[in-house]
């Protein structure tokens, strides 16, 4: 009778283990696909596997298996009555609401379902058996949201008539992947102010997952005639799965400018005729010299001339004296500010012909020394004019 009794029980465990079961491993959802940020709903099929009035007071649990599945889903409600399950066969779904965190990453998410039952009936006609039955890996699956951004550029200012080397870095800050990502520059929007050499306007990406970075590399050519100014060039992002988003270059072209340096040497001063001869304004504009080995400076260095616009010139004024037995070649600069804001310094060469070793240091003095000392003698002649005529008289 024992032995009897102990292969039933045995059997009945059998028995209360399979009157549970779930149709799929993957959870069916309300919406689909589902997003980060989605409050949606989760079903779970349960199916009466056993024989007879077997399943009474079914609870179902929906529960997170792993850390990541609890960061990335909240379950709202996590526990779902169905009642009594009557025959074999029969099938209930039990309904879960559940919230997507916005920041969740594209991926399979498991989840745990504990199906509690009242089942099998024993020996004893009153007594039944409460029995858990457990669903393993349930899989929630979560499309997420590409975001592909420019974050990084080396390009800044650039200089009409230019051509530069420059990197341009992607990061895709969403939570989805895209597949095959292209970027496209789109310069035909800057009016023929730069071009792109080489191979082409658009460069592969490669397929890029959430939280990946990648770059492109390409030459960037300014036209000579580019205008000064701000510049926003597009660049589109397009993968599979009609992904588009667009982008900006920003960039400045700077108004660069060029100079002209003539010189002319004066009584007391040594003097540079400084003309803007490009096409941009210059601001702040400076004549400095340097210090070198076959002319000295008297006094400031550097002379500070104000602003050119293209086409005027004004003069700085030094004073320089040549050094005995060196060369005639003048080194100096002009420093000047673009339009851009940005600070340069031209280097320029003049070939030199003082009129005589100190010519840059003359002064009229030494000229009006000796007028005033002829005309002291036409004075005192001419006051002593008598004394003199008598004098001379005398002597015939």
């Amino acid at each position: 009778m024992k032995k009897f009794n102990l292969i039933f029980m045995i059997v009945s465990i059998l028995m209360i283990a399979q009157v549970a079961s779930a149709a799929s491993n993957y959870l069916v959802t309300e919406s689909a696909p589902v997003y980060p940020g989605d409050t949606t709903y989760v079903y779970v099929p349960i199916k009466n596997m056993g024989f007879g009035n077997f399943m009474e007071d079914v609870t179902v649990k929906l529960a997170p298996k792993e850390d990541s599945s609890a960061n990335a889903v909240k379950i709202l409600d996590d526990v779902y009555s169905l009642g009594t399950i009557d025959d074999w066969g029969d099938q209930r779904t039990a309904k879960f609401r559940i919230y997507v965190n916005p920041d969740t990453v594209e991926g399979d998410y498991y989840f745990n379902v504990f199906i509690t039952y009242k089942g099998l009936q024993t020996d004893s006609p009153n007594q039944q058996m409460r029995a858990t039955t457990k669903l393993d890996d349930q899989i929630l699956t979560i499309r997420g949201k590409p975001m592909i951004m420019l974050v990084n550029s080396t390009i800044g200012t650039v200089a009409p008539g230019s051509k530069s080397t420059e990197t341009l870095q992607f990061k895709n800050t969403g939570t989805g992947t895209v597949q095959n990502a292209v970027a496209e520059i789109n310069i035909a929007s800057t009016n023929s102010a730069f071009s792109v050499l080489g191979g082409g306007k658009q460069f592969s990406l490669g397929t890029m997952k959430a939280g990946d970075v990648a770059s492109i590399t390409f030459v960037l050519a300014t036209d000579v005639a580019a205008r000064p100014g701000v510049y926003n060039i597009p660049v589109k992002i397009t993968g599979q799965n009609n992904y588009s988003i667009d982008n900006l270059i920003g960039l400045v072209v700077a108004g660069i400018t060029d100079f002209e340096v003539s010189y002319v040497e004066t009584l007391g001063s040594f003097s540079f005729n400084v003309a803007n001869v490009g096409i941009s304004p210059a601001s702040a504009v400076a004549v400095n010299l340097p210090r070198q080995k076959n002319f000295s400076i008297t006094g400031s260095s550097t002379s500070v001339i104000g602003n050119l616009n293209p086409g005027d010139y004004t003069s700085a004024i030094f004073q320089v004296t040549k050094t005995a037995g060196a060369g005639n070649g003048m080194e100096l600069e002009i420093q000047y500010t673009d339009t851009s804001g940005q600070r340069h310094t031209i280097p320029k060469y003049l070939t030199v012909e003082l009129s005589s070793p100190g010519a840059g240091r003359k002064t009229t003095s030494t000229n009006y020394t000796l007028w005033f000392v002829i005309a002291v003698i036409i004075l005192v002649i001419y006051w002593q004019r008598g004394k003199i005529t008598t004098y001379f008289k005398k002597h015939k």
